[in-house]
């Protein structure tokens, strides 16, 4: 089988392609797959999940989400990643075998690829009045892949403000470091630096607002297609969340909380690191829309860890 990839609904996901073999056919049954073309075949075949999964010794595709016009009026290109793995998580230092181009190679990508598909997880800045394209670049284990940006109307997002849909008028939550600090919205986020040691735990506290958009759904009602849309069906699901995830550094290190609660606008945990070393961690803040363009804030905090007693 073959590996490849389909868009839809402004994201990419995998898809197989089958020669000589057993396919799945969803409701249908099974197919069968040979030099006469397609065949139905019984449906009391053996069930089987219809993607494959490896749990270790896959690689990471490299996604295009699409671009959109930041605060400052420059164009932002987005990308987010799927690593094909079920539990392995993989470091891929920037360099030859991470890089952005053109330009310099370290332009703001992680270098943690974590299992499965990361959404919304950093955005490129093009140069002022620039309308190039710009290419992430991803090899491991004998794999390279490269993602191009396309500046075309088709693949604009809307990633400060929902124009349209359920909820139009909808934006990013915005998220601060603190609670009169540099704030920041949408795919491009807000960043700090931080110092640390090894052992001491590095408080993470970010402020948190948003526009109630979109409303949490009515417990006293039945879910309806609009709530289970915007909640992704889960009815529980209300207000703003907090996931924070290591984004760069290849050390030992630990969450207090890897998902605060929002309480009081204010979301508190800290990490801890065992080793010394240059680390990045992201938050990931959401006002449970789910990710088709809007709307997502990212949060980046830069920590140097020195060791123990220096």
């Amino acid at each position: 089988m073959n590996l490849g990839t389909s868009r839809r609904g402004g994201g990419c996901r995998p898809v197989l392609r089958a020669a000589g073999c057993w396919i799945l056919a969803g409701a249908a049954g099974w197919l069968a797959v040979d030099e006469a073309g397609l065949r139905a075949q019984p449906s009391q075949l053996p069930a089987i999940a219809s993607q494959l999964r490896h749990a270790r010794g896959q690689h990471v595709v490299p996604l295009y989400r699409g671009w959109f016009t930041g605060d400052d009026g420059r164009i932002y290109a987005a990308y987010e990643y799927l690593n094909l793995n079920a539990d392995e998580t993989l470091h891929i230092p920037v360099g030859p075998d991470n890089a952005v181009a053109p330009g310099p190679a370290d332009q703001g990508q992680p270098t943690w690829f974590l299992p499965g598909h990361r959404h919304g997880v950093f955005a490129v800045p093009l140069p002022a009045g620039s309308a190039a394209e710009i290419t992430w670049t991803l090899s491991i284990r004998g794999q390279t892949l490269r993602m191009p940006s396309n500046l075309g109307p088709l693949y604009e997002i809307e990633g400060l403000v929902n124009h349209g849909g359920s909820f139009p008028g909808n934006t990013p939550p915005v998220v601060r470091f603190a609670p009169d600090g540099p704030a920041g919205r949408g795919p491009a986020g807000v960043a700090r630096e931080v110092d640390a040691a090894v052992g001491q735990p590095v408080p993470l506290d970010v402020w948190v607002t948003d526009d109630g958009l979109p409303p949490p759904p009515d417990r006293g009602m039945v879910i309806r297609s609009l709530q289970q849309s915007y909640r992704r069906g889960d009815g529980s699901a209300t207000g703003l969340t907090v996931a924070w995830t290591r984004y760069r550094g290849a050390g030992p290190m630990s969450f207090r909380d890897a998902a605060p609660p929002v309480e009081a606008s204010r979301a508190r945990t800290a990490a801890t690191f065992d080793a010394p070393g240059r680390y990045m961690l992201r938050a990931l803040v959401s006002d449970g829309s789910g990710f088709d363009g809007c709307c997502w804030t990212n949060a980046y905090v830069a920590v140097d860890v020195r060791p123990a007693g220096f």
